[in-house]
């Protein structure tokens, strides 16, 4: 039952998101199609199969050009403002927004390297990304050179704790910066396929 238990949530894990994709899609669809349908009636010239997809696209990229432009920027940061003045639509918004800048506008660019850290004490891993090597200046306080690692926090990968660790206090992951994101927000219940294996710590001394 434990096997199953867990398969079952790897699954939900896998399939969650590209179900409530595809339903956010085809709600966005549907209703663009309910609003066309009265003029394609009346203007038989603009019923082409697709049309509600091109609209889609279009509104999408015009959206993306409103949001770039400084009217665009102060519109939008007044309705986040009332958004988050919303006790449970606020908590789904802030949610959904943190984890479509991580997966969709290339903040995982940022992340050169899937590590596992000691934190946060010796006996204990926790899993982290390089980011960028110490400043030189920092590494000439503490007498020796370090590495920047985020250590994100579960399930909400855009927060967390910035660490300085040496380099040979590192240990490299052989997983890929996506493949490390889904194990921190599914909690551990998604586990990457070059993790399956004995169960040995890497590393572990």
């Amino acid at each position: 039952m434990k096997y199953l238990r867990r398969r079952f949530l790897t699954g939900l894990l896998i399939l969650l998101p590209a179900v409530v994709t595809g339903w956010v899609f085809w709600k966005i669809f549907s209703t663009v199609d309910s609003v066309l349908g009265p003029f394609q009636k009346r203007y038989p010239i603009i019923d082409i199969p697709g049309v509600g997809v091109a609209v889609v696209i279009i509104l999408v990229v015009f959206t993306g050009i409103f949001a770039g432009n400084l009217i665009g920027r102060r519109l939008i940061s007044q309705g986040e403002r009332i958004l988050y003045k919303l006790p449970i639509i606020r908590r789904i918004y802030i949610a959904v927004k943190e984890l479509s800048e991580v997966f969709l506008a290339g903040r995982r660019l940022v992340f050169r390297e899937v590590v596992i850290v000691r934190y946060p004490h010796r006996d204990s891993y926790a899993l982290g990304f390089i980011t960028e090597k110490a400043p030189p200046r920092f590494a000439e306080i503490v007498g020796r050179p370090m590495v920047n690692v985020f250590v994100p926090t579960t399930p909400n990968p855009t927060s967390g704790f910035l660490l300085f660790v040496p380099p040979e206090e590192v240990i490299p992951l052989p997983i890929s910066v996506e493949e490390a994101l889904k194990l921190v927000v599914s909690g551990g219940v998604y586990i990457p396929e070059p993790l399956r294996g004995d169960g040995a710590a890497p590393g572990a001394s």
